[in-house]
């Protein structure tokens, strides 16, 4: 093919032969450019019969370099991996051959790749993040001058929190794996605090760029012996430990939260949101986008999901209960979808929740979210509260007060958030009831608010 990407596609543009796999596809140079109307001419004419003394004679000497390379190098290197086809491994096959083979770009892409055909949206955006913001120090490392490497840290900063949308700063900087020394991982570790990245940040994509490097799956480490650039000794990098951020929010101010008035819906839904994941046992925003009507039980007047997080990850899973307190009713009242067939809530209306479309709902919820947390932290100017306010600060807070307030037993509260309690010998003699639950959850209620008493008394059966 001629490759006009990033390209005038009337000036010469390079031939690549493309190669496609599990819907991905990589392009291999071909060592030839053609404008378009060579290419045209190129597709067109019978290079067999060509005439070496006619002024496209030299096309079939091209032809022939693009047929050579193909049948004696490119397609036995394919047919010999078979079974075990993947781009790195080609890539591998054929070093030497191809400029661009072998490199961290190509590897992450294809474990990006990998992840999303299993549905595995959540770790295909963390290696997604990572290879950004590797991309973004390489491409720092060769800007020239102090003063441009300057304006691009500030831009950095400022596009930070920048996830969709054409403002996204997009780069493209090639990395071989053969650049990642402890002194290369040490520099962007600097130059990632520079445009003011976390310790946690960090140490998540020093790791997850580790785990690329040790390519686990394949059994085939890209680097190892005195290659391998991570350790504890020996000149080795060391990732940095990010501590545990604290973000849980004093009862009082959840209160504030929830008696906050406004008139904006862009406040009023994030509000909401906020009390309604705080009550909800501290479920994160995408559970809450996938509670369906059907996860309520009349009979308890709970709702009962799984941690979207955790249920490939552990087996036989036990489900989480949440009752649904009259805040709780409140918000579904004001905000829930009429028809009760499906979603609770309308983030998701109109997609399946099935493992095809997980792509489509992790977006929505992405989309969803970004604009709620923006305006919880206008609410959060507004009444003065210094935290740097997101939904985040729901389950860290719903865990921290009953185990630090209420001092409601750990193991009863690690059930309520849905965490593992397998190590933990008495577990299995802890059970508590739907009416323990709601006493536990209602010690969270704010005294200062007056509840419907229909809510108080609502009938869950009408549900």
């Amino acid at each position: 093919m001629r490759d006009v990407r990033k390209k005038d596609p009337q000036s010469p543009c390079p031939l690549k032969f493309c190669v496609t796999y599990n819907r991905q596809r990589v392009y291999y140079p071909a060592g030839h450019k053609m404008t378009v109307d060579e290419w045209e001419r190129f597709e067109a004419a019978d290079l067999k019969d060509f005439d070496y003394k006619t002024k496209l004679g030299h096309m079939k000497e091209i032809r022939d370099d693009l047929v050579g390379y193909f049948e004696e190098k490119l397609k036995p290197s394919i047919n010999e991996l078979k079974d075990d086809f993947s781009f790195d491994a080609l890539n591998m096959a054929l070093t030497g051959e191809i400029k661009d083979g072998n490199s961290v770009n190509a590897a992450f892409r294809e474990r990006i790749e990998q992840l999303k055909t299993r549905n595995q949206i959540g770790n295909a955006g963390v290696y997604r993040t990572a290879f950004t913001a590797l991309e973004r120090f390489k491409y720092y490392k060769g800007l020239k001058g102090a003063e441009r490497k300057l304006e691009f840290i500030e831009r950095c900063i400022a596009d930070k929190h920048k996830t969709a949308g054409r403002e996204v700063l997009n780069l493209s900087a090639e990395i071989k794996f053969s650049e990642l020394t402890p002194k290369f991982l040490s520099d962007c570790e600097e130059f990632w605090r520079e445009i003011e990245l976390s310790d946690n940040s960090i140490g998540m994509y020093m790791r997850t760029l580790r785990a690329l490097v040790n390519n686990k799956e394949s059994g085939k480490p890209y680097l190892s012996g005195n290659r391998y650039p991570f350790g504890e000794s020996g000149g080795k990098y060391l990732i940095p430990e990010g501590g545990r951020r604290s973000i849980a929010l004093p009862i009082k101010t959840i209160w504030r939260i929830e008696l906050f008035e406004t008139e904006q819906p862009a406040l009023i839904l994030a509000r909401d949101v906020f009390v309604f994941m705080f009550y909800c046992n501290g479920l994160n925003f995408g559970d809450l986008c996938r509670l369906r009507y059907k996860d309520i039980n009349p009979a308890t007047g709970e709702i009962q999901f799984y941690r979207k997080k955790t249920i490939a990850k552990m087996k036989n899973q036990s489900p989480i209960f949440a009752p649904i307190l009259p805040p709780m009713m409140e918000i579904i009242t004001r905000h829930g979808n009429k028809d009760q067939g499906g979603y609770i809530f309308p983030f998701l209306n109109g997609i399946e929740p099935t493992a095809r479309n997980e792509a489509r709902i992790k977006g929505a919820i992405s989309l969803a979210l970004a604009p709620i947390n923006t305006a919880l932290k206008a609410i959060a100017a507004q009444l003065g509260v210094t935290e740097d306010l997101t939904t985040s600060y729901t389950r860290n807070s719903y865990i921290t007060h009953l185990v630090g307030e209420e001092l409601t037993n750990p193991i009863v509260v690690k059930q309520m958030v849905g965490h593992s309690t397998k190590k933990d010998v008495t577990a299995g003699y802890v059970n508590i009831t739907s009416k323990k639950r709601r006493e536990i959850n209602s010690q969270l209620l704010n005294p200062e608010k007056n509840y419907s008493e229909n809510l108080m008394n609502f009938n869950f059966k009408a549900i």
